[in-house]
Formats: structure tokens, sequence, C-alpha cells
């Protein structure tokens, strides 16, 4: 007899018993693998939740960097935006109040008053306040020939007026240029170039009694100046985000 046959008859040839055996172990076997497949679920799914806050930990330090970069940005472009717009207010004012007194320097119709006719109470009070430094003043007091005196001599503080206001312009563009618009910057820097040149045409033809020159320095006010100043003004105005004609002129001529 063989061994199987023995262990048969041992444990009575009972095929039910061996039956249950087999759906006892495969039981046993199906609870391990289960509690092993949930303990791995388990384990996956906690390492998932920490991935998942780290991900999402380092998405918002990121988002929140990225927030604090851009409220930088926008606040240096405020800055900016503003010393800009201050910038240009400036220039345009010191424009204005230069182009105002070389345009009176080089208009060919002059206005003075009439000091020969005017009488000794009013004369000197005029005189008291006029542009004229005090030894100018002494000489145009002892004068007989006041009105002459007083045209020759007033042209040249009108010329150091509008050189004065000239030189303030220059320095306010040069100084603001870093701020303005490469097309507004070369406006600005063509005028206060045409405006040199007409106020030196003006100086040098009242030095040499040369009237050509002077009207020279009127035609160029006429021809390139005035046309230039409103080419800059709607320049101005478009970049400031106005309707034409809101910029309210600081000189007519």
């Amino acid at each position: 007899m063989g061994s199987a046959e023995a262990v048969w008859i041992a444990l009575g040839g009972n095929a039910a018993f061996l039956v249950a055996l087999a759906f006892l172990g495969r039981s046993i076997v199906h609870q391990w693998l289960e509690k092993d497949l949930e303990g791995f679920k388990q384990r996956l799914e906690s390492a998932s939740a920490l991935e998942l806050e780290q991900v999402r930990s380092r998405n918002a330090e990121q988002l929140e960097l990225a927030r604090h970069r851009l409220e930088s940005i926008l606040r240096q472009n405020s800055k900016l935006h503003d010393k800009e717009f201050t910038a240009l207010a400036d220039i345009w004012e010191k424009l204005n109040e230069a182009l105002g007194h070389v345009a009176r320097l080089v208009a060919l119709f002059q206005q003075y008053p009439d000091l020969d006719r005017m009488e000794e109470p009013k004369f000197r009070a005029f005189v008291s306040t006029c542009a004229f430094d005090d030894t100018d003043r002494a000489e145009l007091l002892r004068t007989k020939h006041r009105n002459e005196f007083y045209q020759k001599r007033i042209v040249w503080y009108r010329i150091r007026d509008a050189k004065n206001e000239c030189t303030l312009l220059h320095r306010e563009i040069q100084r603001n240029s870093i701020f303005l618009d490469p097309e507004i910057r070369q406006r600005f820097l063509k005028i206060d170039e045409l405006m040199w040149s007409a106020l030196i045409s003006r100086e040098v033809g009242q030095e040499a009694g040369d009237i050509k020159l002077w009207r020279d320095a009127a035609s160029q006010l006429s021809n390139d100046i005035a046309p230039l100043k409103a080419e800059i003004e709607g320049l101005l105005q478009k970049r400031l985000g106005y309707k034409a004609g809101n910029i309210p002129d600081a000189a007519v001529f």
C-alpha cells in the first residue's frame, strides 16, 4: 500500500474534510492578501496625499512670489509714469516760459514806453522798477535822449532773460531725458536747438546792426519753432490721454 493510500485511510477517506480544509486554506490566503492590499492602498493614499500637499505648498509659494513680483512691477511702473508726467508738465512749462521770451525778443514789431514825453515823477518811478542795473538806471536819469538810450539798452536785458529761460529749459530736458518717450524727447531737443539758433541770430544781429539776422530769427520762429511746438503739444496730449485743446499755453506768440 502506498503512502497516499495510507493517508487516505488515516483520514478515513473523508473527502468532505479535504474540501473543507482546502476552502479554509484559500480563505486564510485571501484574508492575508486583502490585508496586504489594504495596507498597500493606505500607504499609497498616504504617500499620494503627502505628495499632493507638497505640490500644493510649492504652488502656493510660487503664486505668492509671482504676486509679489507683479505688485513690485506695478508699483515701479506707477512711479515711472508719475515721474514721466511730472517731467512732461515741468518741461512744457519751461518751454512756454522760454518761448515767450524768445518770441518777444525776435518780434520785428517792438513796443517801448515813450519816456521822452513822460512826466518826471512817473518817469522816475518807471526807472526805479525797470530791468536796468544801477549803472544803467543812473545813466537813463541823466541822459536827455531817454527813448534812444532805453531802447538800445533794454534789448540786452531781454537777450539775457531769454538766455536764462532757454538754459532752464535745456537743463530740464537733459535732467528728465531718461523718463521721456523717445519721440517726445527728440522733439524737445529739436525745439531747444531751434530756439537757441533764433536767439543767437538775434543777438549777433543786434551787435552787428544787421537787420537781416533779426528777420531770420523772426522767420525761424514762425516757420520752424511754432509748428514744432504745435506738434509737441499734440504728442503730449496723446501721451497723457487728453483730448485736443486741453493743454493751455502759458505764452501766446
